[in-house]
């Protein structure tokens, strides 16, 4: 439902659509799609990038627990209702949301992560996006502990489970 989303959206402002397809069971993404101008759903680095904010701290407005309740619907304070989006502070990028309240789907089949020190690129995953194979979620949400709501938090699921807990964020690439 949120490829076919990306690319009605895509269509309605006339860019390239990001994903071919052809029936519920019958989906992948296009070739070099890192490079179209459509809508996507994000990668795992994209949704970490946004999420930190350039934060180095485990949430983007630093390591306080105490402080969460400020910016992130969570189950101490959600009263396990899914909330509508904007009423804690946003980012320093201005995302509303971005921890705490529905986790969000990222493109990415579940991989652990590589070892190593330093920055890694995106690299364009598989492009078949199979039923049973687990995706990742980023974010937290309204039903979770504080220790799920910061910025590594990864959660896996299949991309046919629906909840009220999970959800997504369009992604595009410019190129200046």
């Amino acid at each position: 439902m949120a490829a076919k989303y990306c690319n009605l959206l895509s269509q309605a402002e006339e860019l390239e659509e990001c994903y071919e397809i052809k029936g519920p069971q019958d989906m992948k993404l296009k070739p070099d799609y890192l490079s179209l101008s459509g809508y996507r759903l994000p990668t795992e680095a994209e949704m970490e990038y946004a999420t930190r904010a350039g934060a180095t701290t485990c949430r983007y407005y630093g390591e306080s627990e105490e402080l969460l309740g400020r910016y992130a619907w969570y189950a101490k304070n959600s009263n396990d209702l899914l909330q509508r989006v904007g009423l804690k502070k946003p980012n320093d990028l201005g995302f509303f949301d971005i921890q705490g309240n529905c986790f969000n789907w990222c493109q990415e089949v579940y991989a652990d992560y590589p070892v190593g020190d330093g920055v890694k690129l995106d690299k364009e995953g598989e492009i078949a996006v199979i039923a049973t194979d687990r995706r990742v979620l980023r974010g937290g949400s309204f039903v979770n502990p504080s220790s799920f709501v910061r910025a590594a938090f990864r959660y896996i699921d299949v991309p046919t489970y629906r909840n009220l807990h999970n959800g997504f964020r369009l992604s595009r690439t410019f190129t200046p």
